[in-house]
């Protein structure tokens, strides 16, 4: 605290001028304690959960340091600065830790603050008290349960003089509940703001959007107290009444230079700020200011060009919400395409990370006529309100393409990836077989991974494999798309198509009934062979018993002592040759696959132990395949009529296929 109000009072912002008491003083008022050692090593035996423990060593301490005055040399150098100050003047006597404002930790407000001191005697007991106060009971779990020793943090006090404000209260300069980083938030009530900080007061809520200054919201409390200094020294809580209660405290044209102040002080630091203000007769005061610790991260490394972006998180849209290592992201950043030379092994600078999540930028793509269309569309069938979000964002004029020219995804390599992938699409919509293409692909892939396992297994352990490993992250997408995902947008190009030729004839859900049961979907076939495996075990009641009652991960140790458990072994071993790659998060590379650890798979597989027949699940497909031809038949019916009526049916019937 005292060192960012030094550092703000030297780049010119209005901070009431002051003194600092350093934390060598504070090592002496310690180290004149006889029996220290003793007390820090009864701080040292609390435990992280051990409230009551704290509690009892806490007081301790507090009444043993209170016995103990402050050092004569030290007293002196407090009243010196005091008296070169001004004695006339009230002063704010303020903790400030050594541990206090850090950028990922805050232990601010648990050290005591002291009021319009006046007189050299309670000035030099403020400074004590506030020495003392770095063994609250709060202050002594908070360093426990994030590993700090009591010994390495001190305590230096902030001695200013005293604003005495008519409002005051707390800025951040981004939305700490919206993670808003354009919207400042500003609470505001009367009188002293520790009050505000210390939740005795209400206060009024203000939003203010920082570019262009312009308060955006406002809610104004009911503000039943205020507490306020008094002439000679201490505060008092005096209890509002009348309109004043529910009247603005800052007026908009207020809020909207605070703001600025704010702006200016998160500038210097690179942040966003916590800022503690005053408001006194007209001017605004700055009297702490810290970095806000609780703002989801920004994607790094951020952008330099200036520009607005736009990110999405890959790792949402994957139902992976967990964050993941470094290892895991760095995969990620080079396998996936766009943005990047097809063949490229370097890292994809579109691909970055916040808080551990993927994350994908697609402003670049989004500069482009043509994918400013399809990204959204695409979006849509993966995740609708991340779609939806994407379209509210490119309405906003920093948005418009005409101002995103600097950050254009370049066209040629642009076209190198999406030319194939859309003339292969084209031609699986109207000419290929629909019913081949899914082994098709199925053969391709297999060859692929024979392919890129010699590749890995031909080059030396250590260094040279993991040059080849890089290599084939690298160039697997230049291989795999133009391979596979003419297939997923041959499929969606015939969803639209379908809307368009049949028009207001059938409703959404009439061509969404077209999915229920498909064939040769990979994950419909695992699903089903998960079901075939719970029916191996199911012929033996035994191993159905033993399965249900044993935990997950101590199945396999057992299971082939059991009747019929040899050859539910042996199918298990025989799904996981061909799904043993799949697991739980699994676009984290290093989140352990069925293959290393298949208890989450046995779990799934007792679940399906609960239903009531063998079979149960095929006879369950068989019906939803049913109920998709159906769906196919009723939009060829609905398409014909009319001159065009054949035509529209053959077509339909070839987009049903697809």
């Amino acid at each position: 605290k005292g060192a960012n109000l030094g550092e703000m009072t030297q780049a010119g912002f209005p901070v009431p001028s002051g003194f600092c008491v350093t934390t060598a003083a504070f090592r002496r008022f310690i180290e004149s304690c006889a029996d220290a050692d003793e007390l820090y090593g009864a701080l040292a035996a609390v435990q992280t959960d051990d409230v009551d423990g704290a509690r009892a060593v806490g007081g301790q301490v507090r009444n043993r340091l209170a016995a103990v005055p402050m050092p004569a040399d030290v007293a002196d150098a407090v009243l010196r600065a005091w008296r070169a100050e001004g004695e006339d003047h009230a002063y704010a006597v303020r903790s400030s830790a050594t541990a206090e404002d850090l950028p990922n930790a805050s232990f601010a407000g648990q050290q005591d603050t002291y009021l319009n001191i006046r007189g050299a005697d309670a000035m030099l007991e403020s400074v004590r008290n506030c020495w003392i106060s770095l063994f609250t009971d709060r202050a002594i779990l908070y360093r426990v349960q994030n590993h700090f020793d009591h010994r390495d943090v001190l305590l230096s006090v902030v001695v200013q003089r005293m604003v005495l404000p008519q409002v005051s209260g707390i800025l951040f300069t981004a939305d700490p509940v919206t993670n808003n980083r354009s919207i400042a938030t500003i609470d505001a009530s009367y009188g002293l703001g520790e009050a505000l900080v210390s939740g005795i007061v209400s206060a009024d809520l203000y939003k203010v959007y920082k570019r262009s200054l312009r308060e955006v919201d406002a809610k104004i409390a009911d503000k039943q107290l205020a507490i306020r200094p008094l002439p000679n020294g201490g505060t008092v809580t005096e209890e509002l009444t009348g309109a004043v209660r529910t009247a603005r405290v800052l007026t908009a044209e207020q809020a909207s230079a605070l703001t600025q102040i704010g702006a200016r002080i998160e500038a210097h630091y690179g942040k966003p700020q916590d800022i503690e203000w005053a408001l006194a007769d007209g001017n605004f005061y700055i009297v702490q200011s810290r970095p806000i610790t609780s703002l989801y991260p920004l994607p790094q490394p951020q952008p330099t060009d200036g520009e607005a972006h736009v990110y999405i998180s890959f790792s949402h849209a994957q139902v992976m919400t967990d964050p993941m290592p470094p290892m895991g992201l760095s995969v990620w950043r080079m396998l996936f395409p766009f943005g990047k030379e097809s063949n490229s092994v370097q890292y994809n600078a579109l691909v970055t990370s916040a808080g551990g999540r993927l994350y994908v930028d697609v402003g670049p793509l989004l500069a482009r006529s043509l994918p400013r269309r399809i990204v959204p569309a695409a979006l849509e069938n993966a995740d609708p309100l991340m779609a939806a979000a994407v379209q509210q964002v490119l309405a906003r004029p920093e948005f418009r393409i005409e101002n995103m020219s600097a950050q254009k995804v370049h066209l040629r390599n642009l076209a190198r990836w999406l030319r194939p992938i859309l003339m292969n699409a084209v031609a699986n919509l109207f000419w290929r077989q629909p019913e081949d293409r899914v082994a098709a692909a199925n053969r391709w892939s297999d060859d692929f991974i024979k392919r890129m396992t010699r590749q890995l297994a031909a080059a030396q352990p250590g260094g040279d494999r993991m040059a080849v490993a890089r290599t084939i992250l690298g160039k697997t997408m230049a291989d795999v798309l133009p391979e596979l995902a003419p297939n997923i947008v041959a499929g969606f190009m015939a969803r639209a198509l379908l809307a368009r030729l049949l028009g207001n004839r059938v409703v959404s859900a009439d061509i969404d009934a077209l999915l229920r049961g498909l064939s040769g979907n990979v994950t419909t076939e695992m699903d089903l062979q998960v079901g075939d495996l719970a029916d191996v075990a199911r012929r033996s009641p035994k191993l159905v018993d033993y399965l249900t009652s044993t935990p997950s991960g101590q199945i396999l140790a057992g299971v082939q002592q059991i009747e019929g458990g040899v050859e539910f072994a042996a199918a298990l071993e025989h799904f996981l040759a061909r799904y043993g790659m799949r697991g739980s998060s699994e676009i984290d590379i290093s989140r352990k696959r069925w293959r290393d650890d298949p208890a989450p798979l046995l779990q799934v597989i007792v679940g399906n132990l609960q239903q009531p027949t063998a079979g149960a699940h095929r006879n369950q497909h068989a019906a939803m395949r049913a109920e998709g031809a159906a769906a196919a038949d009723h939009l060829i019916s609905a398409a014909a009529g009319g001159l065009w009526g054949p035509v529209r049916q053959r077509l339909v019937r070839r987009m049903t296929r697809v």
